[in-house]
């Protein structure tokens, strides 16, 4: 199965400090049990963009969707298990992975820190036990990005490393950025340089300036010169808008 899609104080106060730009997508083979984590979810006002119920399901909700972090069941009921998944997720995709499992067993919890998770959430769970893990995920991948040693930043500069060399690029220099396995292109106005980082977080760093447009595409907004139907022109360069970041483009669009 594959879908596109409280217990705190105040549930009101949850929904108030989620990160509803957020898009989170659910791993879990019993049905109900993801119904009803979708559901808490979308009370506390996070965005759930698929649900998957396999190892199999999940992959192309990872390669279509635009997604933040994912919730994963442990036990998938199938050969590979959540704990697979988790690992190909952090090694691949680089977003954050928080664990819901029943088990509590000290060999689970061994083999389950080896996919790197962010968070783990014992069934059964209250609504802010949900929140506080996904919170605490953002927390610490924001801190793991920063950390990291290929690509630093200021408010004007950046600093990308090229071959042992930290090299300052001016932010406002960059029309659009490209993904390209697991590194990053950065077209500037006078050369390309190569990140050894995702896109997702390339574009952590950068912050409000860039938008994505695609998949494997986002654009600096002061830098588009057109837009026709699903094409953003940048100049004489040219990039397709995909059907899943459209409104997030237009949401940043200043439209008379």
């Amino acid at each position: 199965m594959i879908r596109v899609c409280g217990q705190y104080s105040n549930l009101k106060q949850l929904k108030m400090i989620a990160e509803t730009d957020k898009n989170i997508i659910i791993i879990e083979d019993e049905y109900s049990i993801a119904m009803d984590i979708e559901m808490r979810l979308q009370k506390m006002g996070y965005r759930v963009v698929g649900i998957a119920n396999s190892y199999n399901d999940a992959l192309p909700l990872l390669l279509e969707e635009s997604v933040d972090i994912a919730l994963l069941d442990i036990n998938l009921g199938e050969e590979k298990s959540g704990i697979d998944l988790g690992k190909l997720i952090r090694s691949k995709f680089n977003i954050p992975i928080v664990f819901i499992t029943a088990y509590t067993d000290s060999k689970t919890f061994s083999e389950a820190l080896e996919a790197n998770p962010m968070g783990f959430i014992t069934k059964p769970f209250k609504d802010a036990d949900l929140h506080n893990n996904i919170q605490l995920a953002f927390n610490k991948f924001s801190k793991e990005v920063e950390s990291s040693p290929e690509f630093k930043t200021d408010n004007k500069y950046i600093f990308i490393k090229d071959k042992g060399v930290f090299q300052q690029v001016e932010i406002d220099s960059i029309l659009w950025i490209e993904a390209m396995d697991n590194y990053t292109i950065v077209h500037t106005k006078n050369e390309k340089l190569v990140v050894h980082a995702f896109l997702k977080d390339v574009l952590l760093r950068l912050g409000s300036p860039f938008v994505r447009i695609h998949r494997s595409h986002a654009v600096a907004m002061n830098k588009i010169t057109t837009i026709e139907d699903n094409v953003v022109y940048i100049g004489k360069t040219f990039l397709i808008i995909s059907q899943n970041y459209r409104s997030d483009l237009l949401d940043r669009m200043n439209i008379l």
